[in-house]
């Protein structure tokens, strides 16, 4: 899970992040502190699961960049969750998140594990939703993924993986049956397309793929025309 903060309060920016990164599953964590910042990060927004802006992002009375960086997300990207954290609760400001695009709206002062519960909650029901759930375990073809350890199963034998190699397996298992782009899997893995060669990628897959041949789970992922990935039991 990759995740993005943009909030002004730099000491509650860091409190957030914490808590994300102490979460198994969490594979990156960014925070930004402006609208100025936000648009020279737009290139890989798309490598984002989950946004949280706050609304006030100055001492400007009247400034309100919450609600554009809502809009240019919404225009890049209709679906990925964005999650406002604000300390206004005007019911106009609140209608007004939602009218942009805001997925939920959260009232400062928060409690930290509320906001971890409710943010853990949107990243499953928006990108786990379409998978069999039992309790904090997502199945696909006896494939198990337990989100609270991270660690993945195959009839009930757990996969010994490095987290790169999980955090890989988790886009796959999220995204089955859909073709991924190399550069799609390059954004979120390492965010900066430039700064990694494909060939490091494949290199990557090619490891993933050795530790589960011994599960049969290899030629779940295949090569599409040299660009493209799939993961399919099919």
């Amino acid at each position: 899970m990759n995740i993005l903060i943009i909030e002004d309060d730099e000491f509650l920016a860091e409190k957030i992040k914490n808590i994300f990164e102490s979460k198994v599953i969490t594979n990156r964590v960014c925070i930004l502190h402006s609208l100025w910042e936000f648009q020279h990060h737009m290139s890989i927004i798309s490598s984002y699961d989950i946004i949280l802006t706050d609304i006030k992002l100055s001492p400007h009375y009247n400034n309100k960049d919450g609600f554009e960086i809502i809009q240019i997300i919404r225009k890049k990207d209709k679906k990925i969750p964005v999650v406002v954290i604000s300390g206004n609760s005007y019911i106009e400001n609140l209608r007004y998140a939602f009218e942009c695009g805001a997925s939920d709206y959260i009232i400062k002062p928060f409690r930290l594990k509320e906001l971890e519960v409710r943010i853990m909650n949107w990243f499953k029901n928006y990108y786990l939703s379409h998978l069999y759930f039992l309790w904090n375990i997502h199945s696909y073809k006896w494939l198990c993924y337990d989100m609270g350890s991270n660690e993945f199963y195959f009839e009930n034998q757990k996969i010994i993986l490095t987290k790169n190699n999980k955090y890989i397996l988790s886009l796959f298992f999220v995204h089955r049956e859909k073709l991924l782009s190399e550069n799609f899997l390059i954004e979120k893995i390492w965010w900066d397309i430039c700064f990694i060669i494909n060939r490091n990628l494949r290199v990557n897959i090619l490891r993933l793929k050795k530790w589960l041949s011994p599960f049969w789970l290899d030629n779940r992922i295949q090569n599409i025309h040299g660009e493209w990935y799939i993961f399919s039991a099919q």
